[in-house]
């Protein structure tokens, strides 16, 4: 007996595996589960200090990953944990990009003429993974693809980022999930309501 018929025939078995569509779909609402209170925003820092989350994550962004990556780079502080655990499942190592506008730098080990891919966990807008973009290229490096957990893009303006990306600097964009419009962004910049109980 194979290991699919007695996984058939067993009957308290549960499905022991699930196709990358099922995986898909299950990160999908638990990540949308982590919206606080129920108000239609996500908590991307809750959605980041989730272990599952991100080991999950890690493993299907591993699958858009281009042939060739020889480095990840992400925005400091927004884009480290998923970063870090898209390193420690494909062993690639990573840089990260601090501050912003003209101020905007590339920070840890990065060589000139490396194929980097930018990590954003939340695309919100063309300047969070544009000014990313920018910094990498500034030091040389090459740039294909921007890999984002959650596009919270499509419906803010007549371009996405997709579009801007595509358009200004020839690197493709690729989230896993769009966000449902009726979920906007949330970070620790916000203020959090406090449950008095």
């Amino acid at each position: 007996m194979n290991l699919a018929q007695v996984l058939r025939t067993a009957p308290d078995a549960p499905s022991a595996f699930q196709s990358a569509r099922q995986r898909s779909a299950e990160l999908y609402a638990d990540i949308l589960a982590v919206a606080p209170g129920g108000d239609g925003r996500v908590d991307i820092e809750a959605v980041q200090s989730r272990p599952s989350i991100l080991r999950r994550t890690a493993a299907l962004l591993s699958e858009a990953l281009p042939p060739g990556t020889d480095r990840l780079v992400c925005a400091a502080p927004d884009g480290i944990a998923v970063t870090t655990a898209l390193a420690l499942h494909t062993g690639l190592p990573f840089a990260t990009v601090t501050g912003a506008g003209d101020d905007a730098r590339l920070t840890g080990e990065a060589h000139a003429g490396e194929h980097a891919v930018v990590v954003v966990p939340l695309a919100g807008t063309d300047e969070d993974a544009a000014r990313v973009v920018l910094a990498v290229l500034d030091a040389g490096m090459r740039v294909s693809h921007v890999l984002g957990v959650l596009d919270t893009s499509s419906g803010s303006g007549d371009r996405s980022v997709a579009d801007v990306l595509r358009e200004q600097y020839e690197v493709r964009f690729h989230a896993l999930f769009p966000a449902p419009s009726t979920f906007s962004t949330f970070s620790t910049t916000d203020q959090k309501e406090v449950d008095p109980r």
